[in-house]
């Protein structure tokens, strides 16, 4: 046998292989859209589903908000996307078999922030602060076992940036917004959209304090990614009339 009649040989078996590794793979795909916008949503996490609704693969959207996740196997499955600490969405369920490529527009409404219950944590904990940290360490350790962990606070990581002439408003207010922090756990503060204000000071005082945040960042098997935010910060006027700042997210 000659060695351009093998080689040829080779190349028909390589070439053969290709389409099959194709069509046996299987792909949740889409684009994730703001409903009232139509803005895409970069970095936003997205989960894939198994039957049992298990997480078992994690990704976030680009700057076009598409997103791809591979199915490891035929079955039923369907993709979830969320942002800590609010009611996740989740996609229609569908069931896939080899070589299917499933891909949707998605038009998303994060609306609900997911609260403690006045009983969490047990009768000895009081306040919403302390059910607020025992629910966040419930939320983490249900992420834990999927590979994927957002992005958590560190010391120090979110103070205020006082601007010299500009006291801290006191008072109490809550400043809602949507913000990316990049996989080097810093703000990207072009990102900062406010969403719900009570008061323009307030909000004025996060805006010029973003730029500074620091985060540890999303993780996602291991590896930093970008992650969409939607945080709560609540100004309240403390026992000594000083006003405080807390994060509620």
């Amino acid at each position: 046998m000659s060695r351009t009649f093998t080689r040829g040989l080779r190349m028909l078996a390589l070439a053969s292989l290709v389409p099959v590794c194709l069509s046996a793979q299987m792909v949740e795909g889409g684009v994730a859209r703001e409903a009232s916008s139509g803005a895409p949503y970069e970095c936003l996490h997205v989960a894939l589903l198994d039957s049992t609704g298990q997480a078992i693969s994690h990704t976030v959207t680009d700057s076009a908000g598409r997103f791809l996740l591979e199915v490891p196997r035929p079955g039923v499955y369907r993709v979830q996307f969320n942002v800590f600490r609010w009611e996740p969405l989740v996609g229609p369920i569908d069931t896939l078999k080899e070589g299917d490529f499933k891909q949707r527009a998605y038009s998303l409404a994060f609306r609900n922030m997911l609260q403690p219950d006045s009983g969490f944590g047990g009768p000895d904990v009081h306040g919403y602060q302390e059910r607020g940290k025992l629910f966040d360490r419930y939320l983490r350790d249900q992420e834990s076992d999927s590979g994927w962990r957002s992005r958590k606070s560190i010391p120090g990581g979110r103070d205020l940036r006082i601007q010299e002439g500009h006291p801290l408003p006191l008072g109490e207010g809550n400043v809602v917004g949507e913000l990316i922090v990049d996989a080097t756990g810093r703000a990207r503060p072009e990102t900062w959209h406010p969403i719900a204000v009570s008061r323009v000071d307030f909000e004025r005082l996060v805006a010029n304090s973003i730029p500074e945040w620091r985060w540890m960042p999303a993780r996602n098997r291991g590896q930093p990614v970008c992650e969409l935010s939607l945080d709560v910060i609540h100004f309240f006027r403390d026992a000594h009339g000083q006003a405080v700042e807390f994060e509620v997210r």
